[in-house]
């Protein structure tokens, strides 16, 4: 259905605005929707199994800030890499510690940490509002480019959905997080670890978080905390919910994730073209999460209670 909609969305909007089925503009749609995709994806996994993960984006700024910090220094990119990898992992481990050692609810776990890391990168490693990415940064300065005229971030995008997909649906871990998400009491009642699977959807969430911060900053040339504070978490989770991944856990699969990442794109994409106030744009968001919240709701009585969120 989510697809039907975004092709339909798609026809009509190549055939009553003037700029829309243009080369650029196609360029700029799929540009657009690489970051929320990749985040969606990784959000996906988490809700799956009934949990929730809000420092997505603080994640992807402050582990891709840290590369740009080190690459400014001197670090060759190679290491600088792998030193974001580490930094994104471990607010992973953070959260998923938070969640499965503290028995905080996922919710509030993830929006305390995303405040506290935060807090803590402002106060050490990344004392401005924004790192530049430095010249000479190699492969990295050309992810967000173009490859033989072809955008590289929906590229990037189309291999994490694939490997998403696998891990999903052929792999045990992955067949384990939809157990978990469906009955995590029965699944721990039959001996599935239920605490490792929450970790493996934590890490999973702070890689995909750092894969999307790379294209960011390549795409932009700098890190901007302050994106932290801004409703891009908001378009993934209406990315997540839209595409068909309930609340409740278990359900859902990356294909709907995928086409709901179009149709929310398209949306967008029509408002920036219709010169829509920021506002306005918002208030249309708000709306459209609240609406498939309240139809995931509708799903889910006389479901068990998700619990943690």
């Amino acid at each position: 259905m989510v697809a039907l909609t975004a092709a339909a969305g798609a026809l009509v909007l190549a055939l009553t605005l003037d700029r829309f089925a243009t080369l650029g503009n196609l360029f700029a749609l799929l540009r657009g929707i690489s970051v929320v995709g990749i985040l969606a994806l990784g959000m996906a996994l988490v809700v799956m199994g009934r949990n929730i993960d809000l420092s997505q984006v603080a994640v992807a700024l402050i582990s891709t800030g840290a590369v740009a910090k080190m690459l400014a220094g001197g670090i060759p990119l190679p290491a600088a890499l792998l030193g974001g990898t580490g930094f994104a992992l471990a607010m992973g481990a953070v959260n998923a510690g938070a969640v499965t050692l503290a028995g905080i609810p996922p919710l509030f776990a993830t929006l305390a940490t995303a405040m506290l890391f935060v807090g803590l990168a402002r106060s050490s490693i990344l004392p401005g509002a924004s790192i530049h990415l430095p010249a000479g940064s190699g492969w990295l300065a050309h992810l967000g480019g173009t490859v033989g005229g072809v955008p590289v971030p929906p590229l990037v995008l189309a291999a994490c959905a694939i490997l998403t997909h696998l891990l999903l649906e052929r792999t045990v871990p992955g067949r384990f997080v939809r157990a978990a998400g469906i009955n995590p009491r029965t699944a721990a009642v039959v001996g599935l670890p239920v605490r490792r699977i929450a970790w493996l959807q934590y890490l999973f969430s702070a890689t995909t978080a750092f894969v999307a911060g790379l294209i960011m900053l390549s795409s932009s040339g700098l890190v901007d905390l302050q994106l932290a504070n801004a409703t891009l978490i908001f378009d993934v989770l209406l990315v997540v919910v839209l595409g068909g991944v309930g609340l409740s856990g278990g359900r859902g699969g990356v294909f709907g994730v995928m086409a709901a990442t179009l149709l929310v794109g398209l949306m967008t994409n029509a408002m920036t073209i219709l010169d829509v106030a920021a506002q306005v744009q918002g208030i249309a968001k708000g709306t459209a999460l609240l609406l498939v919240l309240l139809a995931d709701g509708a799903l889910r009585r006389g479901e068990a209670p998700a619990a943690g969120i």
